[in-house]
């Protein structure tokens, strides 16, 4: 067995979610059960978070602290606009944001289906009915994003989880304008996978963990809407980029709109959301190389989780590698921790 396999033995699988899990309890409690922390840095917790807190309760409900999920939840509830969005940023930015408000439907729609409390289902609906009514006639959303006037393609992780709250709600308006939604992305698409403007910035490099968001709003969304054509860029871009991975013996931090990556840093959240999507297809495949990526994806960020015991920071993934990288530098950002998560169980299953 190599070295890299022990990783995979059910001894460390429970050292390293152990500690993670005990990092994101701690990112949680340091808030009284309002949220999760957005980063830890230089010994401090940034505030919660409701965009990735939103998302983070899936997690959690995974690994069975379901009282964290509920409390996360309640939060949730209580930051909600009157309109129905979240905020952008942290709680009192004052600003709706249409890709928060959509990572946030994923941890509602669980609560209900666990819960059935009609508070969570009622949210849902209020969210789902202010990103439809913020749709444009394409298909886009022009508004209430992180860079003004900038619609990025990884909005479709966005559209995903509409789609995940409408089978929870069923409403028949939901899936033709996500349908519509799709298209206008799906115009990026190019030959070899990759996708314009999937980046934070317009003609700027896009990190893996964006790269990823759009990849998997075009897996999910293309199994759900019964798009092949969509399945078929996402594994083209991926086995494009496995293909970089072996030619430079890692990942890139970040892809150009040229396919041209910078391995000068890793994006360690965007490793494990690599890893979970390559499971996925292997899910749907059962091609033996997709499960090979995922495993190979995984490592790249397990090997730098801290396992420091008596550390504030045990447990803790941080955005880059090295820290100083070009990606949530000298943080460790919550999001990492939870697509840790995810990727080893999947992995363990």
């Amino acid at each position: 067995m190599e070295a890299a396999d022990l990783l995979f033995t059910e001894k460390e699988f429970q050292l390293r979610t152990q500690a993670a899990m005990d990092w994101i309890r701690r990112s949680i409690d340091v808030h009284g059960g309002k949220g999760s922390a957005a980063y830890f840095s230089f010994g401090k917790w940034a505030p919660a978070y409701p965009e990735t807190t939103g998302y983070l309760i899936e997690t959690l409900l995974e690994y069975h602290l379901k009282t964290y999920a509920r409390s996360c939840g309640q939060w949730l509830l209580e930051v909600q606009h009157a309109d129905g969005s979240f905020p952008s940023r942290y709680a009192n930015s004052g600003r709706p944001s249409i890709f928060n408000t959509g990572m946030i439907l994923f941890g509602l729609t669980r609560l209900f289906e666990e819960s059935k409390e009609e508070a969570y289902r009622k949210a849902l609906s209020r969210a789902v009915g202010w990103l439809l009514a913020e749709l444009a006639p394409d298909g886009s959303w022009p508004g209430h994003a992180f860079v003004p006037g900038f619609i990025p393609s990884y909005y479709t992780r966005a559209v995903w989880g509409l789609l995940r709250a409408n089978q929870v709600l069923k409403d028949p308006n939901v899936d033709p304008d996500m349908r519509k939604a799709m298209d206008y992305y799906a115009r990026r698409i190019q030959p070899d996978g990759t996708v314009r403007d999937w980046g934070f910035h317009p003609g700027k490099p896009a990190f893996t963990h964006t790269i990823a968001y759009t990849w998997r709003g075009f897996w999910e969304a293309g199994l759900l809407l019964e798009q092949e054509e969509w399945l078929s860029a996402v594994q083209r871009g991926m086995e494009n980029l496995a293909a970089l991975r072996q030619k430079h013996n890692r990942l890139p931090g970040s892809l150009d709109e040229q396919g041209r990556g910078d391995f000068s840093f890793s994006c360690l959240a965007g490793n494990v959301q690599l890893s979970l999507l390559s499971g996925r297809i292997y899910q749907h495949t059962k091609e033996a190389r997709y499960l090979i990526m995922a495993q190979d994806f995984f490592r790249e960020t397990a090997v730098r989780q801290v396992l420091r015991p008596k550390s504030s920071y045990n447990g803790g993934i941080a955005g880059s590698h090295p820290l100083w990288g070009s990606y949530q530098r000298m943080r460790y950002p919550n999001w990492a921790v939870k697509f840790f998560l995810d990727a080893y169980l999947q992995l363990k299953r």
